[in-house]
C-alpha cells in the first residue's frame, strides 16, 4: 500500500484533533452554536496570499538546499590519474572520448594523458610509479604475465599491424622473405606479426636479419630503402603508404591474418600495487570509459575528428586506422571479459610468448586479467 507523505498525515491529524475539540460533536456544535461560530468566523483575521506564498517558497528553498546538500554529498572524490596514451586511434580514442564528452568529470576524475610510442617504455615507466593507468596493445602484454601490469578492460581486437616491403626489394611472397633485412620495435605487436609471418613461411629468425628499431626509425628506414621490409601499425603505415606512394608499397600480411590462431586485443592495464590501493578509482575509470565506448559506437566520424585533433594526424590515416579495429561497445566489452572469452583470447596469447621466449612460462590468466572492475561498472550503468 502507498504510504502518505508526513507532512499530510500531519495536516489531517490536525483536522481531526480540531474536528473532535470541543464538549460535543461536530453535529452538535454545528446545531446549537451556528451563529456564534459565524461571528467568530467574521473576527479571524482573513488569510493573507502572500504570506503563504512567501512560506511556501521558502519551504521549496529549504527542499532544494537539502537536495543540493544530498548531490554534493553523493559526488565520488576527486582522484588526478596520469594515463598513458599511444599516438594513434587504437592507443587514445576511448581517453579523448572519454575526456571529450566529460565522463572522466562525473566520475570526479581529473586526467593528465602521458604519450608513449611502445609498451614496454610505458609499462616500465607505471612500474616506476610515474604513469597510473595505461593502455597497451598486444604486443606488450607479456609484460602482464611477468606480473608487471595487470589488464583490467579490453576494448577492442586489432588488424592493423602489418609486415610491409616496397616493389623495388623483389619481395612478393613470406617465403621471399629468406636473407632479407627486416625491422622491427621489440615488445610490440609488430613482433609478434613477424614471428607468425615467418612460421607461417617455415623460416625461423636465423634466416632473415633483424634490426630493432622504434616506429619512426622503421619508416625512415623502409622510405629511404635501408631495409627491405618492416613491420608497422597505423598511422605509420599510412605514412609510408603516403609518402612511398600507394602504388609501390607491398603489403606482405597483417596481423588479421593470424585470427584464426589468435586475437589481438588493444586493452588498459594498471599495476597490481595502484590497483589494490584504488579499487574504486579501478570501477570509476572503467564505468567513464565504457560510456565512452557506446558513445564512440554511435559518433565514429566524431570520434575520428576528435582523434585526429589530439595526435595531430591527418583525418584519412585516423579513418584508415579505425576501420582496421574491431571496436567493442559496453553490452560486448562486458560479455567477452565476464563469459571467459578474453580469458581464452589472453591465455592463448601467453602461450605465444612461451613459444617466443619472451616469458619462461604460462601463469593462470586469472593472475594477471581482472574483469571485476568492468564488471561492477558495467553493472552499476545497467541496475
Amino acid at each position: 500500500m502507498k504510504k502518505l507523505p508526513i507532512g499530510l498525515l500531519t495536516v489531517m491529524l490536525c483536522g481531526l484533533l480540531a474536528g473532535c475539540s470541543g464538549n460535543g460533536g461536530p453535529q452538535q456544535n454545528a446545531e446549537t452554536k451556528a451563529p456564534e461560530t459565524t461571528t467568530e468566523a467574521k473576527q479571524q483575521p482573513e488569510a493573507n496570499p502572500t504570506t503563504e506564498a512567501a512560506a511556501a517558497e521558502a519551504a521549496k528553498g529549504q527542499e532544494t538546499a537539502k537536495a543540493a546538500e544530498t548531490t554534493e554529498a553523493a559526488k565520488p572524490e576527486t582522484v588526478k590519474l596520469r594515463v598513458a596514451y599511444h599516438p594513434n586511434f587504437g592507443g587514445n580514442n576511448l581517453y579523448i572520448t572519454a575526456e571529450k564528452n566529460g565522463f572522466f568529470e562525473e566520475e570526479g576524475l581529473i586526467v593528465e594523458p602521458v604519450k608513449f610510442t611502445a609498451g614496454p617504455q610505458e609499462i616500465a615507466a607505471m612500474v616506476a610509479g610515474d604513469v597510473d593507468i595505461g593502455y597497451i596493445g598486444h604486443g606488450a602484454t607479456f609484460l602482464a604475465v611477468q606480473r608487471q601490469v595487470n589488464v583490467f578492460l579490453t576494448e577492442f581486437l586489432g588488424n592493423g599491424d602489418e609486415l610491409l616491403t616496397y616493389k623495388e626489394s623483389g619481395i612478393t611472397s613470406l617465403e621471399d622473405l629468406k636473407g632479407k633485412t627486416i625491422a622491427t620495435a621489440p615488445g610490440t605487436s609488430g613482433e609478434t606479426v613477424l614471428k607468425l609471418a615467418l612460421e607461417k613461411a617455415g623460416l625461423s629468425r636465423d634466416d632473415v636479419r633483424i634490426v630493432n628499431m622504434d616506429a619512426a626509425g622503421m619508416v625512415a628506414a623502409i622510405v629511404a630503402k635501408k631495409v627491405d621490409a618492416c613491420t608497422l601499425w597505423p598511422p605509420q603505415t599510412s605514412e609510408v603508404r603516403k609518402t612511398m606512394g600507394e602504388e609501390n608499397v607491398v603489403r606482405l600480411t597483417t596481423i588479421g591474418d593470424f585470427r584464426d590462431q589468435f586475437a589481438f586485443p588493444g586493452h588498459w592495464v594498471v599495476t597490481p600495487k595502484y590497483m589494490d590501493a584504488h579499487p574504486d578509482v579501478m570501477v570509476r575509470f572503467s564505468r567513464a570509459m565504457l560510456k565512452a565506448m557506446d558513445y564512440r559506437k554511435e559518433h565514429p566520424e566524431e570520434t575520428a575528428e576528435n582523434v585526429a585533433e589530439f595526435i595531430d594526424a591527418p583525418l584519412d590515416g585516423v579513418v584508415a586506422e579505425m576501420n582496421n579495429i574491431d571496436l567493442f561497445d559496453a553490452d560486448y566489452c562486458y560479455q567477452v571479459m565476464t563469459d571467459k572469452t578474453a580469458a581464452k583470447w589472453y591465455d592463448a596469447l601467453q602461450n605465444l610468448y612461451v613459444q617466443d621466449g619472451k616469458v619462461e612460462k604460462t601463469v593462470p590468466v586469472e593472475e594477471w586479467f581482472c574483469p571485476q572492475f568492468a564488471k561492477e561498472a558495467y553493472e552499476s550503468l545497467h541496475k
